[in-house]
């Protein structure tokens, strides 16, 4: 538990000193409430009664989300603060974001309010426990993960692994996230084109999107940049059609921008990612949260792939088309195109070959 105490030192000549110390009122007494309320969260998680209002980071980036279009003026500048400068949130003092954000300190307050928090101090608190939960540098894990092999051996390592992915893949079949899935799946059905894209860990999970759906729908595109062409593909997309979009912090620079420009031409942005505050969580229209911490040094994949396995199965439950006999046609081609091993091919030879002893030159 971090509590904050440092008063910051005016400059030279900035203002008189009975200003300055006005302004340092301001600031203790802002810093012990804030203080105050996470010493009160600490111990309520402590002994086991958590705060009504306490709420994860994730779930209040999508409550402003949702409510961001109809928040009044002022109190719209404060919630685009918070959302675009998470850090500041957690470090600063609610009058020195205000300043920043340019609204009166007030206005920080009823825009927690307005979430139904007690005050802005609870904002504060949620951003504070996001930064102490995140996760750490693959550096720091590789430690972790040795000294977790040391304490609890190979199989334990393992059973927190499967523990770890199952929990994950659990998360997934929630009511909130399901409803999420329904909406994106139904959102591609209608679509007149489907653009899927990840870049380096996440592109097995947009690679396999892509290869599920061809078998009954004609319409995905993946996007794979091969070559460093970049995404040609793109340059007709705009309303009508659907993006899904891949990505885990730290975010891809290459996505961030393909989805930014996406939503400029109109495009319809579907992300899957660890967190709402992710870059492309922020820009796109409809977010799919897949956790991807791992008692590893490296993010699993596994849920992201699972969110696309499971936006399939829906699509085609969900699909205007004859998707049996779709599918039926497709593997038959494939079969046709030599790309199975057929259960009587003969198996190629395995054998070491023998090699004659290699004789002096002369």
């Amino acid at each position: 538990m971090q509590l904050s105490a440092t008063v910051p030192s005016p400059g030279p000549g900035s203002c008189s000193p009975q200003r300055q110390k006005v302004a340092q009122f301001w600031f203790i007494l802002d810093q012990t409430v804030h203080n105050l309320c996470i010493l009160k969260h600490s111990l309520q998680s402590l002994f086991g009664r958590p705060s009504l209002g306490v709420m994860k980071h994730a779930d209040f980036v999508t409550k402003v989300k949702h409510q961001f279009d109809a928040l009044p003026g002022q109190i719209r500048i404060a919630a685009e603060f918070v959302l675009d400068h998470p850090q500041d949130v957690a470090l600063l003092s609610m009058r020195e974001q205000a300043r920043r954000a340019g609204v009166p300190p007030a206005t920080m307050t009823r825009f927690a309010q307005h979430l139904g928090l007690a005050g802005y101090d609870e904002v504060r608190a949620i951003h504070a426990a996001a930064i102490r939960e995140a996760p750490e540098a693959y550096s720091g894990r590789a430690q972790s993960l040795v000294s977790r092999h040391r304490e609890v051996g190979v199989a334990g390592v393992a059973s927190e692994m499967t523990a770890r992915l199952s929990g994950h893949l659990a998360d997934i079949g929630v009511p909130a996230s399901v409803r999420r899935l329904v909406d994106a799946a139904q959102q591609m059905v209608q679509a007149r084109h489907i653009y899927c894209l990840g870049h380096r860990s996440s592109f097995p999970a947009a690679f396999q999107f892509n290869y599920l759906l061809s078998f009954f729908d004609t319409r995905s595109t993946l996007l794979d940049a091969t070559g460093g062409i970049g995404h040609p593909g793109m340059l007709n997309a705009g309303e009508g059609d659907v993006l899904l979009a891949i990505c885990y912090s730290p975010a891809a620079r290459h996505v961030v921008e393909t989805v930014a420009f996406a939503r400029r031409q109109g495009v319809h942005v579907i992300a899957i990612t660890d967190s709402e505050t992710n870059p492309i969580g922020r820009l796109a229209n409809l977010t799919l949260l897949a956790s991807s911490q791992s008692p590893s040094f490296f993010d699993s994949i596994t849920p992201a792939v699972a969110v696309c396995e499971t936006l399939v199965a829906l699509i085609a439950g969900l699909h205007p088309g004859d998707v049996p006999s779709a599918v039926a046609r497709s593997e038959e081609k494939l079969w046709d195109l030599g790309v199975w091993w057929r259960p009587d091919d003969p198996l190629p030879p395995s054998h070491p070959e023998k090699t004659r002893p290699k004789g002096r030159a002369g």
